[in-house]
């Protein structure tokens, strides 16, 4: 079976994967982007599609550095999505162009001290009342505004599917075949022979590290999710309640109109704790959480689910969540042309923070090739993903 020739072979069809897409194009590298199921499907269409500014993090005397990328990375973002720089992203739709901060009685009075040079800065403002959703009491409460953007994820896959050239397949990864100075990449609808080859799969990195012959408990690690979508809200809102000195809201909600209801999709603490818990007892966790933070918002007639999100992000020695994203060599593959496997392993650990991977892959992917100048690769018919759906624009 001959294979099509390609710079660079891109596995994963995700925000990191597209974005890495976009960025190796616009150096001159020819593409190939295969994906196993749909576009997005996993963690970038699960997210909350918050671009985090690092304000979040400031919270954290421990999370400077991933506040600087995260602000770094936010600011790229705002260049595309303004058409001013990058891969054009003037179509992605965006659901609110802020969200809210907000904290109960006592707790500001310990935050302030510690956090105030960080984080009370041009990014976050004292919310006005009219920015305030009525069932957010304000008593005894300091709300802020703070200066992260919210978008659809999904729109944000179309318009970086849009801004490449390159062939975008559909087809299960079966083989990882280093030969030197290429790697042949074998599906089940064909071959593809390539300088380098980057993983950009998710949690899907380990079966494919597998291929490759690697312990992917060496290279990977998991905080997993367990979100809730809870329909029937009075109103939107797009927010975090904070309850201490931490980069861990009690609770994040972004929300979406669907279906005739408002959906709110509920992360922070509440999805990281609640990973224990079954679906009922999650359920339960979040109906209490909700009657402590909005007291006098009624549940009846509300309809509630559980969505549980694999999160897989690079190996970090402590556990805890990567200052930035993770971009690693596979073992061996060295600089120049010559011996390796050519793959590169990727996990953005943001949404936010894609760009800052892409650069870092373009850098390796130099390292090792120069690009051929080829346009497009010749790849014969092949079925191209659909998009997945976010779940927040689902309705229950």
């Amino acid at each position: 079976m001959s294979a099509s020739r390609v710079d660079v072979v891109i596995i994963g069809g995700g925000v990191a994967g597209l974005w890495c897409r976009w960025r190796l194009a616009s150096a001159g590298y020819s593409v190939a982007l295969i994906e196993r199921s749909r576009l997005g499907d996993g963690q970038t269409a699960a997210s909350q599609g918050i671009l985090h500014r690092g304000v979040k993090y400031a919270l954290s005397a421990e999370a400077s550095r991933a506040a600087a990328t995260a602000e770094a990375s936010a600011r790229v973002w705002d260049d595309a999505m303004s058409g001013k720089e990058g891969p054009d992203l003037s179509g992605v739709e965006v659901v609110a162009a802020s969200m809210l901060m907000w904290t109960d009685a006592g707790v500001i009075s310990k935050l302030t001290g510690a956090i105030a040079s960080k984080v009370l800065t041009s990014r976050v403002v004292a919310a006005e009342r009219r920015d305030i959703p009525a069932f957010l009491e304000i008593r005894g409460r300091s709300v802020y505004r703070v200066d992260e953007t919210v978008i659809n994820p999904v729109s944000v896959l179309r318009c970086l599917a849009d801004a490449a050239a390159g062939p975008i397949v559909c087809e299960e990864v079966r083989a990882i075949t280093p030969g030197g100075a290429s790697t042949r990449v074998t599906t089940g609808g064909g071959e593809f022979e390539a300088g380098a080859v980057v993983l950009c799969a998710g949690a899907g990195n380990e079966l494919l590290l597998e291929l490759l012959g690697k312990d992917p408990a060496a290279w990977t690690q998991h905080r997993d999710l367990h979100m809730v979508v809870a329909s029937g809200a009075p109103g939107k809102i797009f927010g975090h309640w904070v309850a201490s000195a931490t980069d861990k809201p009690r609770l994040t909600i972004t929300s979406a109109d669907v279906g005739g209801l408002t959906h709110w999709y509920v992360g922070g603490d509440l999805a990281e704790q609640g990973v224990a818990r079954t679906p009922e007892d999650q359920i339960e966790a979040a109906k209490s959480e909700l009657r402590s933070c909005f007291h006098s918002l009624s549940l009846a007639g509300w309809n509630f689910r559980t969505i549980r999100i694999s999160r897989a992000e690079g190996k970090d020695a402590s556990g805890k969540r990567p200052d930035g994203p993770v971009v690693r060599r596979i073992d061996g593959t060295g600089g120049g042309t010559g011996g390796g496997t050519g793959a590169i392993a990727v996990w953005p650990t943001k949404l936010v923070m894609a760009p800052a991977a892409a650069d870092e892959v373009l850098k390796l992917v130099r390292e090792r090739i120069a690009p051929t100048g080829a346009i497009e690769p010749e790849v014969g018919r092949v079925r191209r993903p659909d998009y997945a759906l976010a779940p927040w624009q689902s309705p229950a």
